[in-house]
């Protein structure tokens, strides 16, 4: 018997298929590996939404990435957003504001954006990059993910023995320090509210995170200086808006690629 013909259903699904492919071809999902070293591109926003990221384009309005890092205060709709667009979840940590929250339509709660990865007082594996994050900011005023620096400190602490292990396993304790406030330094601010935090300093001296994405602190003009480098090594980068990074992660090995598969 001849099937109905079904032009609607049919052209749904080529264009499903197209998208799919679409994204699969237009993005990453692992690091790239050349001249025996890994390497990772990532997209990091914060603070402010940018009509590049936040674009029906997106992601195929900007160079090609591995993976999306949100350093705070980005409204919860906007990372769900992202989510979407992406194959692999965005990373995200809350900032000192709380638009990162979303009203569920079904129980009227709040809750934090769906497809993406709360990094906060974690350690963990994701697509090759071992991440460790902490959100939130000193304390100014009474509310919410607002800390004071022995607050501060002791949840740094508490990430202490996972980044012992993984340094003792591979040799490096972990690749991305992802916070929002800024560590003391020529990134943070001038005022009492965006002053930087003594915590982060210690991660650098301690555990050597290859690169440490921050947001918190707003950049005016376009050569508003982004990024230093500390005495320890660490890459110190201010996401604010938008901007693009690569980061070399070591050399290629069967431990590495051992933890791609499981992140």
């Amino acid at each position: 018997m001849r099937r109905p013909h079904r032009p609607h259903a049919l052209r749904v699904a080529a264009e499903r298929l197209r998208g799919a492919a679409w994204v699969r071809m237009s993005r990453r999902i692992d690091p790239v590996v050349e001249d025996g070293r890994r390497r990772v591109r990532i997209l990091a926003i914060a603070d402010a939404v940018s009509p590049f990221v936040y674009s029906q384009n997106f992601p195929d309005n900007l160079p090609p990435f591995d993976l999306v890092v949100c350093a705070g205060d980005m409204p919860g709709h906007v990372l769900e957003f992202l989510a979407t667009k992406l194959v692999v979840r965005p990373v995200y940590v809350v900032g000192n504001h709380h638009n990162a929250y979303l009203r569920d339509s079904v129980t009227g709660e709040l809750r934090l954006p769906g497809g993406c990865i709360n990094a906060h007082g974690r350690v963990f594996e994701h697509r090759g990059v071992r991440f460790a994050g902490l959100e939130g900011s000193l304390r100014y005023r009474p509310g919410p993910h607002q800390y004071t620096e022995a607050q501060m400190e002791w949840m740094a602490l508490k990430m202490a023995p996972r980044l012992w292990l993984e340094r003792r396993r591979s040799g490096h304790a972990v690749d991305v320090l992802l916070t929002h406030a800024a560590p003391k330094g020529p990134n943070e601010g001038d005022d009492f509210v965006h002053r930087g935090v003594p915590a982060f300093n210690r991660i650098h001296r301690w555990w050597r995170p290859r690169l440490h994405i921050h947001g918190h602190v707003h950049l005016n003009g376009a050569n508003a200086p982004r990024e230093y480098t500390t005495d320890e090594g660490v890459r110190v980068v201010n996401a604010f808006e938008f901007t693009i990074l690569d980061l070399d992660l070591g050399p290629d090995t069967a431990d590495t690629r051992a933890g791609e598969a499981a992140g």
